[in-house]
């Protein structure tokens, strides 16, 4: 009977491809999605919960599923393309000694990042267009040489992030209410004014009151303090370039926009209204 037991226990380890811990990493009070594109840093104090989204300190949207934890006070809400966190985050350690909590994590096309305790983040995957923000970018889409990582690596020069977002790019919100992207650039979705990829975070132009953000796969969209919103990158279908290609190398308003709650972005947007509707 027993080894029918831990024959059972075991099944699902089998049939789920054998999931493993991250080196050096123990999970704090709240998790991200298990496949959504954003997560934010929770709030402390009381107990707390959170549903899935693109989101900042207050907000998030997009799909996926969510965590709850005790210890902190009700985390960022909204429904959409990733999962946000809740409760508060404990220090723990590993066996192979210290070791940084997990507040949050984000999953996009090529590539993975968690944001930290601390406020910093690291990632992990794909690397062609420097999405790892680690300083380096070469190769085909295949994980030899510098064109992947295996393991976590943390992004260079990156500190006071409170939510993140990956989709084709990555995007970090910092808690001055700037944001800033790194990896892929063809067209503008790092929203500096240029089409150069980055293999380091960059500034989006403009932004100092952004609250949430969301990350497509060649667009991004930031949820402002008011209640707006303000969109970057490709604007259009055609080659992948933004030379003669409908986009925006730097944010602009969405039009008529106003009461925004939450924000999603995928291969069209959506935005949850403060009465409960949504517009998209």
């Amino acid at each position: 009977m027993r080894f029918g037991v831990l024959a059972l226990l075991a099944l699902p380890v089998v049939l789920t491809g054998c999931p493993i811990l991250l080196s050096d990493w123990s999970i704090g009070g709240g998790g991200g999605d298990a496949g959504g594109s954003d997560a934010t840093i929770p709030e402390s104090g009381g107990s707390g919960s959170g549903s899935g989204g693109s989101s900042g300190p207050s907000s998030g949207s997009g799909s996926g599923t969510s965590t709850s934890g005790s210890g902190g006070t009700s985390g960022s809400s909204g429904g959409g393309s990733s999962g946000s966190s809740s409760g508060s985050a404990s220090s723990g350690s590993s066996s192979g000694g210290s070791s940084s909590s997990v507040i949050a994590i984000a999953a996009g096309s090529a590539s993975a990042c968690a944001l930290l305790s601390g406020g910093t983040v690291e990632c992990w995957g794909g690397n062609q267009y420097g999405q790892l923000g680690n300083g380096t970018a070469s190769g085909p889409q295949t994980c030899s040489g510098a064109a992947c990582s295996t393991t976590p690596v943390a992004v260079s020069g990156l500190s006071g992030a409170m939510a993140i977002s990956v989709g084709g790019s990555a995007c970090a919100l910092l808690s001055g209410g700037t944001v800033e992207c790194w990896g892929w650039n063809a067209y503008g979705q790092l929203g500096n004014g240029t089409t150069t990829n980055s293999s380091t975070p960059v500034s989006v132009s403009g932004l100092s009151s952004a609250t949430a953000i969301s990350v497509g796969d060649d667009w991004a969209c930031a949820l402002l303090s008011g209640g707006t919103v303000e969109c970057w990158g490709l604007n259009g279908s055609g080659p992948q370039t933004c030379s003669g290609n409908p986009c925006s190398t730097m944010p602009v308003a969405v039009s008529g926009l106003s009461g925004a709650m939450a924000i999603s972005v995928g291969g069209s947007a959506c935005a949850l209204l403060s009465g409960g509707t949504v517009e998209c």
